[in-house]
């Protein structure tokens, strides 16, 4: 396992960590490939829903830059081949998952929180687009996240002014779901995904399948008609059925 990035099971929540608290979680390329994988791998092991989180108090301030060689990097290979498909892993997740995010989250940890289906942010945590002060651009899919939670004009002003704005400013412009006090992040966000990891994980991932794409409504409504069909006869449609009528509290097991 790579020291920089742990992953566990408790019960049915997968806890990917981020620990290179030296540096505020920036991670080497290697490592952001790790967050990719230790997503699958918690998923492959039976997570039914996946909570990333930094230590230090700090979530990720992107990627560490003391070896970047501008010039002889093939920058190219390094996003395209290796950084956005660790962040497609995330985003493909086949089980619910959610950002616990405190301090920074820039670059790629601006990039992994949005990536999650639910982000939930310390007030005073810092996120946006710093990119402009090196001379480069936002990447790690943070301006599909701005654009299509903001629209294309808020995008511009915060890339191209160079943006960073709190935790609780982030919330009430939409881009995340909430902010809450730096100390009660964590624990609103685990008792979110231990909540969320005890439900329905088969419906959950349809409806991860239908807002994965903008769909038109007709497409959306028959994607609903395709898997709520196929829900009611699984196990777990079966059994929230029964425990409805007999009026007892259903115990889902994730099919």
């Amino acid at each position: 396992m790579n020291s920089a990035v742990k992953w566990l099971i408790d019960g049915e929540l997968g806890v990917v960590t981020l620990d290179r608290v030296k540096s505020r979680n920036s991670l080497r390329v290697d490592e952001m490939e790790e967050v990719g994988l230790a997503f699958e791998r918690a998923a492959a092991a039976g997570a039914r829903c996946i909570l990333v989180r930094g230590e230090g108090g700090a979530f990720c301030a992107g990627r560490d830059l003391q070896d970047t060689r501008p010039g002889e990097d093939d920058t190219y290979e390094i996003v395209s081949k290796r950084i956005n498909p660790a962040l497609a892993k995330v985003r493909h997740c086949g089980v619910p998952t959610i950002s616990a995010v405190q301090g920074p989250a820039l670059g790629f940890g601006f990039g992994l929180a949005l990536a999650c289906d639910i982000t939930i942010v310390a007030d005073n945590a810092l996120m946006g687009s710093p990119f402009r002060n090196l001379g480069l651009m936002l990447d790690s899919g943070g301006h599909h996240h701005l654009r299509e939670r903001l629209g294309r004009h808020r995008c511009a002003e915060i890339v191209f002014l160079g943006k960073l704005f709190s935790g609780r400013e982030a919330a009430e412009m939409g881009l995340v779901n909430r902010s809450v006090g730096a100390l009660d992040v964590e624990g609103v966000a685990s008792g979110m995904a231990r909540s969320i990891s005890q439900g329905p994980t088969a419906a959950f991932r349809a409806t991860k399948e239908i807002l994965s794409a903008n769909r038109s409504y007709e497409e959306s409504a028959e994607l609903e008609a395709i898997h709520q069909a196929r829900l009611i006869a699984g196990p777990d449609g079966i059994e929230g059925i029964d425990a409805f009528q007999k009026k007892r509290r259903p115990r889902f097991v994730g099919r």
